[in-house]
């Protein structure tokens, strides 16, 4: 950046200041989360565990995964989940911007330690109805500022069945509502195909992308999420 940039970027800190989304403190940053708070954020250790579905209390609350490896950043709970609700339902986009900072600093770490990555990512796409009634892709918004040097593939995978909320559904009932609800009209054989959501429940969805990609010819389906849901949740 030239100095005379560096000025005025100075200068619109000075007149136009961020605020730390967690305490509230000034920040010089377009992340809307100092580096105190993102410290002390409870995130998951991704080096022990590169693979999620190998740790144990993971296995043991979804024991049905049809995908191959799992990412998560952080459990869903505090401040996880107000961010996530408070961009989804009212668009507060400083909240996106926090959970970009930290998708992008777990997912730095979590390349550095995978021997292979994905050929391709795709974010689950909503209903086109919920999409045009929503107005955005709230998974999208954080994800994709993480992904700018990645394959995104936003025509394969297509959400053909405009599904209940699954929020209000039982596990068993979740898996009903989303029979058909994807379809690939992508030739994926040999390919390892990441697929991304915000938070992961009971694995229903996933699971339900992965069978439609699997049956596409995708080698290996490997499923990212901002968080996962705790059993007491």
């Amino acid at each position: 950046m030239s100095g005379f940039n560096q000025r005025i970027q100075h200068l619109s800190d000075w007149f136009f200041p961020s605020f730390c989304v967690q305490c509230q403190s000034v920040i010089l940053t377009k992340h809307c989360l100092c580096e105190h708070c993102l410290a002390d954020l409870a995130l998951l250790d991704i080096t022990a565990y590169p693979n999620l579905l190998y740790r144990p209390d993971i296995v043991e609350l979804f024991p049905d995964c049809q995908f191959d490896r799992l990412f998560a950043c952080s459990w869903y709970r505090a401040p996880f989940d107000h961010w996530l609700t408070q961009l989804k339902f009212s668009n507060q986009i400083h909240y996106k911007k926090a959970l970009s900072l930290v998708i992008k600093q777990q997912l730095e770490i979590y390349k550095l330690n995978s021997e292979s990555w994905p050929d391709i990512f795709i974010i689950l796409p909503l209903h086109p109805q919920r999409f045009l009634q929503r107005g955005f892709n709230q998974v999208a918004q954080c994800w994709l500022p993480c992904l700018i040097n990645e394959n995104v593939d936003f025509q394969s995978l297509q959400r053909t069945k405009k599904t209940q909320a699954q929020s209000s559904l039982s596990k068993a009932k979740r898996i009903k509502n989303l029979n058909n609800a994807f379809v690939c009209n992508t030739d994926m054989t040999g390919k390892t195909v990441a697929i991304i959501d915000d938070v992961m429940t009971t694995g229903a969805t996933l699971n339900a992308a992965t069978m439609v990609l699997k049956h596409a010819g995708a080698k290996q389906v490997w499923t990212f999420v901002t968080c996962l849901t705790p059993l007491e949740h």
